[in-house]
Order: C-alpha cells, then structure tokens, then sequence
C-alpha cells in the first residue's frame, strides 16, 4: 500500500509538471525584449520596418511593442462616469501582447485607429455591465468604440497605437513554428535602428528547463530501477538488456520532449562543450534577464512565463525526490553502503 501511494504521488507530481510544461508550447517561438525608455522604438521604427521587410519579401514573425502607462482617466460620456486605468498602447498584434482571454467581442483589426479592448472590472464600473461591445468610452481626449472585454478584473483599457507618440519599452516576436528564423531576431531589430534592449528573454530557455525537469521522476525511475537491477543481476548479458531497455525508455521520454517542439536553444550551445569561457560569458548575459523575469510583474507574458516554468520545476523536482528519497530508492541505499563500508574501515583500524 505504501509503496502504491509513492507511485501515485510521483506519478500525480509528473503529470503535473508535464501539463504545466505543455502550456510552455507557445513561448518556445517567442522572444521577448525590454528596452529602457530612452532606447525603446516607437511607431515609426517598427512602421518602417514591417513595410520594408513585406515589401522585400521577407517573412516577418508575428510582433507586438506596447506601453503601460498608469491611472489614466476612461470616461464614459453618455453617463458621465469617469474612472482610473491602465492604459496599455498596442503596437501590432494586440492579442499577442495582452494575452488576456476574452469574456466578449474580439480585439478589433490593427488598422482600425478607433478600437478598443477594455478589462471586464473596468467595464462594469463604467457601464455596470460587461455587454459594452459597441459602446463608446473616451480616453486621453480620444473616442474609441469597444470591441472586446477581457477577463481580467483590473481596471484596463487597450487602445491602438495609430498614430501614437509614446514609445513601446516591450516587444515580443513570435515564429510560431519557424524557429529556427529566430537566430536573427536581433538582426532583424538592429537593422532599422529599433535601438538597444536591455534584456531579452527566449522562451525556449525556460520551455527547455520546464521540459527536461516534467521528466525528472521517469529519469530518477529509470536510474532507480537499474541500480536495484544491477545490485541483485551479476549476469552480463541481462545487465545489458536492462540498460538497453532503458536506454530506449529514455530515448522514448526525449522523442516526446522533441515532438512537443522542446529543444536545447541554438544559442547556447559551444562549438566545443569543453569551452568554459563560453558557459561563462553566456551565463553572465542570461543572470540579468533572469532577474528581470523574477522581477517584472507588469508584464503579463513575463508573469506566465515565470509562474508555469518555476512550478513545472518545483513539481518535476518533487517527483523525482518522491521516487528517489523512497524506502529503497537510491539515495538511501547508496549511504547504506557508504556506511556499511566506513564501519569496515573503522573496525580493521
């Protein structure tokens, strides 16, 4: 009983870390930039550069740039309420950068200047209703037509970046299944002068890290099972089918890790895995947006992106500890034997 309990709480830890690690799919194509404010491009830079890329031919991932700017006033002229919000300026694909689901509507075209999306908490303290589709709302002495709501319980509203003065410190590119094409990501940026971003953030890291950890109790299984096998088997012929079977297992876990689209980063891979210097230097550049994704909360892609990779680490990590930490396991009986052995030591002496 107790051991089935151990094999339904790893397995119960597993599968969570997988779940939690399949909805790391989409950031696997993303990345993500955070510019200061005096470095951050603004309309006519990425204006510019969408046309001459179309123009040339070129396949252009799909993007987003936007601003947050606070408690901002949204009125709601036909009764004379006016509440504060978040205004979030929209560049691009709207969707991409709000990721919010929708209670109704949708989020308007891109050319369409007058569209808004407004949060559901918002709506209902304007309208004190969230049917709003279709109604008007006033922000920053512009009028815009509301042709979405968010689930989202935080007063906000998303307008077009038409015409727009600000600057846009977020961008997020997305490749969707062309991945490979993200290796030029930072060429594609520097080349119409869209400045330099502080940090970037690619979401194959931590779909990667999410991934190898989802499987971390099959490994500590698998090791678990040989080192049992190996302790009481001394013929070698069985031992060599034990570890092939176990082989292909594990062949079998990587196969699914790369069928889901999980794959170690091109970018962090030495031409020789003995250069040191290149860990080094790598790990240097990676710390600050590794911080910056532990520190920013505004940013609700950074928020999901850190929130699902940390519990798909901490569930794998449980799972693996469950099955090894075990009556049994291979921890315990490898301090066993270091023991065993240290009382020997200690009696010829």
């Amino acid at each position: 009983m107790k051991r089935l309990m151990t094999i339904l709480l790893a397995a119960g830890f597993c599968i969570t870390a997988i779940l939690l690690w399949r909805e790391l799919k989409d950031f696997g194509s993303q990345i993500f930039y955070e510019y200061g404010e005096t470095d951050a491009p603004g309309c006519e830079v990425l204006d510019r550069l969408a046309e001459a890329e179309r123009s040339e031919g070129n396949p252009l991932p799909d993007m987003a740039a936007w601003t947050v700017e606070e408690n901002v006033e949204v009125e709601n002229r036909s009764l004379g309420r006016v509440k504060k919000a978040d205004r979030m300026v929209v560049w691009g694909d709207r969707e991409l950068a709000v990721r919010r689901g929708l209670a109704a509507g949708n989020y308007g075209y891109p050319s369409d200047p007058r569209a808004c999306v407004i949060s559901r908490g918002l709506a209902m303290e304007l309208f004190g209703s969230s049917a709003v589709v279709g109604l008007e709302v006033r922000c920053q002495g512009t009028d815009y037509l509301v042709r979405g709501v968010t689930q989202d319980d935080r007063r906000m509203v998303i307008v077009p970046a038409s015409g727009s003065s600000d600057r846009f410190p977020y961008v997020l590119l997305d490749y969707g299944a062309d991945r490979g094409a993200k290796s030029g990501a930072d060429q594609l940026l520097y080349r119409y002068d869209a400045g330099s971003a502080r940090y970037r953030v690619d979401g194959e890291i931590c779909l990667a890290a999410a991934g190898f950890f989802a499987f971390l109790p099959v490994w500590a299984a698998l090791g678990r099972s040989l080192s049992a096998y190996f302790g009481r088997e001394k013929r070698l012929l069985r031992r060599f089918m034990a570890v092939s079977a176990a082989a292909l297992a594990a062949a079998a876990c990587i196969r699914m890790l790369g069928a889901e689209g999980t794959r170690f980063p091109p970018d962090l891979i030495p031409s020789r895995w003995s250069d040191f210097s290149f860990w080094g230097q790598r790990w240097r550049e990676i710390t600050p947006a590794l911080r910056f994704a532990g520190e920013n909360g505004r940013v609700l892609w950074m928020t999901l992106l850190r929130e699902r990779t940390i519990a798909g680490i901490l569930c794998g990590t449980a799972g693996g500890l469950t099955v090894i930490f075990t009556e049994g396991g291979i921890v315990r009986k490898t301090l066993l034997t270091l023991r065993d052995k240290m009382s020997k030591v200690g009696g010829r002496s």
